[in-house]
This record gives structure tokens, sequence and C-alpha cells, in this order.
């Protein structure tokens, strides 16, 4: 009786605790159970991949990713080279109607994904996925700055004027996307000259993608020296336009030849330079692996675009991604770009979900 009263008792505390993790098993399932928690998204190569493979072991079978999940929503995707009809059905099943967030750039990888959709996070970079503790160190810092992250928009949405700037400014501060929909385009400007500190509110950095676009090395030089000088822009800003001018370089186009192998170096260095342990920091010391010093990662994260099963991308920009296939995907164009994601980008629809090359 004693023993079944301890059992009890052990089993009411063990459904009770606010640290367990909520495993879901569908991508859909996930976005509606996991409510002002984040969803950690584990998404690797089946069978194919050796750092999958080695991080899947730590992850899965260990369970060492538990005590770094907690009160998270935690969801397995795994993506399959040559897939048989069982393993494209699991993975349709796993998906629904729904698509991955922009952003994911390669596998094996640790997305942080909040309830609508928007990543707000994510380990990926090969220098961190190929030690399973490096990867779950950076977990930690994400969820964690998740949490703080979320605190100040709460604070920031019972403030008004120069509070409330204030609140929504720390929170952009921070190394993680800022979910969308959080400030208006209309209120950015308002807040932003309430602040007194220029445009940071309002940035988006695909505008500064857009901007270099028809701009030979002089004048986009110019252009990114000058806001680099503004001072008004946070760290993760200052290497998001830093990413946007790297790719600009290294990219060529419209009578540009690609920048030197010596140019790009110091752009990169610089960038990391920036802030050495931020999301765009990681980026910059592996571009200076793989696209300054040629290092053929070849038991790293497989840079990939992410297709839903049986469809192929159309958009074939190239940047030397390994060839290999993921979900039926008959071919797996690399993305090839450096620009971070807008922070007005769609929640999940229906279609085909994709990612970018890293």
């Amino acid at each position: 009786m004693i023993k079944k009263i301890f059992t009890m008792m052990a089993l009411g505390l063990l459904l009770a605790s606010p640290t367990l993790a909520a495993k879901a098993s569908t991508y859909p399932d996930a976005l509606a159970k996991t409510g002002k928690n984040p969803i950690v998204i584990f998404i690797y190569g089946a069978n194919y991949d050796k750092v999958s493979e080695r991080t899947y072991d730590a992850f899965i079978k260990k369970n060492k990713i538990a005590p770094y999940v907690r009160q998270c929503t935690f969801l397995e995707m795994p993506l399959y080279q040559m897939p048989s009809d069982r393993e494209k059905k699991d993975m349709e099943k796993r998906l629904g109607n729904k698509k991955l967030p922009h952003g994911i750039r390669c596998y094996p990888c640790l997305a942080v994904v909040d309830s609508k959709g928007n990543l707000r996070g994510a380990v990926q970079s090969p220098e961190e996925m190929k030690a399973p503790e490096v990867a779950l160190v950076a977990l930690k810092k994400l969820v964690d700055n998740f949490y703080a992250q979320e605190k100040l928009i709460e604070k920031a949405k019972k403030a008004k004027g120069e509070k409330k700037a204030a609140f929504l400014l720390a929170a952009s501060d921070i190394d993680l996307n800022m979910p969308s929909g959080v400030v208006g385009k209309d209120e950015r400007k308002a807040l932003d000259d309430a602040s007194g500190l220029g445009n940071r509110l309002a940035f988006d950095p695909l505008t500064v993608v857009e901007a270099l676009q028809t701009k030979d090395y002089a004048s986009a030089n110019s252009y990114v020296r000058t806001m680099m000088a503004e001072g008004g822009y946070s760290k993760l800003q200052r290497q998001m336009i830093m990413a946007a001018y790297a790719g600009h370089l290294r990219r060529g186009g419209e009578g540009r030849t690609p920048a030197s192998k010596e140019r790009l170096r110091a752009l990169y260095t610089e960038m990391r330079n920036i802030d050495p342990d931020s999301t765009y920091g990681a980026y910059a010391e592996g571009a200076l692996v793989i696209w300054v010093e040629g290092g053929k990662l070849t038991d790293d994260p497989i840079p990939t675009e992410i297709n839903r099963v049986g469809n192929t991308s159309d958009d074939g920009n190239s940047s030397g991604s390994s060839g290999k296939t993921a979900m039926g995907s008959t071919s797996i164009p690399a993305a090839d770009d450096d620009e971070p994601a807008s922070p007005d980008s769609d929640a999940p629809s229906d279609a085909d979900f994709e990612g970018d090359d890293f």
C-alpha cells in the first residue's frame, strides 16, 4: 500500500511538472499545443548524414536533449535522401498542411519557433552542430533568449511612447529574430523618433539587399559604410547589413565580377568581430571556412533548400551546396542568399516550405 502511494505521488509530480517537454508528433500539433512556450524542431538527415547520425544518437537515443527543452514543445523532423513510399507518407503526416519557416539554411539543425510559426533562432552552423554538446549549449542560449525577449515584448504591449520604444529596442537587441506583427510598419517611425536612435525599429534587412542589387562596388561600399556609421543600429542589425553586403560582393552579377577572397575575408572577419557569439557571428565564421578558405564540409551539416515531398524548387541560384536531395525532391538547388529573413515574413501557409543555403 505504501509503495503504491509513493508510486502514485511520483507519477503525479511527473505529470504536473512544468519542466517536462511536450513532444509533438506533427508540426501542426506543435503549433497548436505550444502556447507561450517555444517549439524546438530537430531537423536531421535520416540514414545518410554523418553529423545527423551523431546528433541523433546524442539527442534522441541517449536523450541528452531533454534538460534543454524543458517547457518547450519538441518535434523531430527527419529528411530522407531517397524516401520510400512509407517515408514520404511519414513526412507528409509530420508536415500536415503547414510549412517550416523561412531561414533554415542547413541541416542537421535545432530550430526555435514560436506558436505563430516565426523562426526566432536556429543552431545550424557547422561549428556548432558537429559537436552535440556545443549545439545543446547554443540551444539553451536561444531558449533563454526566447523567454527574455517575450517578457520585453509583453511589457512593450502595455507601454506607450518612449517606454514602448525602449522595451522594443531592448527586445530587438537580443540575439534572436523578432516575431512578425509586433510593431506595425506605420508605428515604427514614430517609435524610432521617440527613441532618438534613428531607424532601428523600422530597419528591414531585405531593404538593404534590394538597395544593393543595382549598385556597383564603390556605391555599395559607400551605402553600407554610411549606414554603419549612423550609430543607431544594434550589433545584430549591423551584422545583418554586413551579411547582405558580403553576399552582394560574393555573388557578383550585372557586369560585376565576384570579390576577391582577400576582400571577402576582410568583410566576414569584420562581421564576425562585431559579436562573435551571435547567430551571425557564427554564420560569418562558417562563411570564412566555406567561401573564403574553400573548406570542404563533407562531414558537416548539409546546406540545402528543403522542399515538400515530391516537389522541386525553381530557385536555381548556386552557392556550392551539396547536391544531395531531401524528401523526394529530384534536386536541391541552393538558395544562395546571405540576406537575413525579413521581420515581416509570413507565417507558415499551405505552400511548399523551403530554407536557405548556408
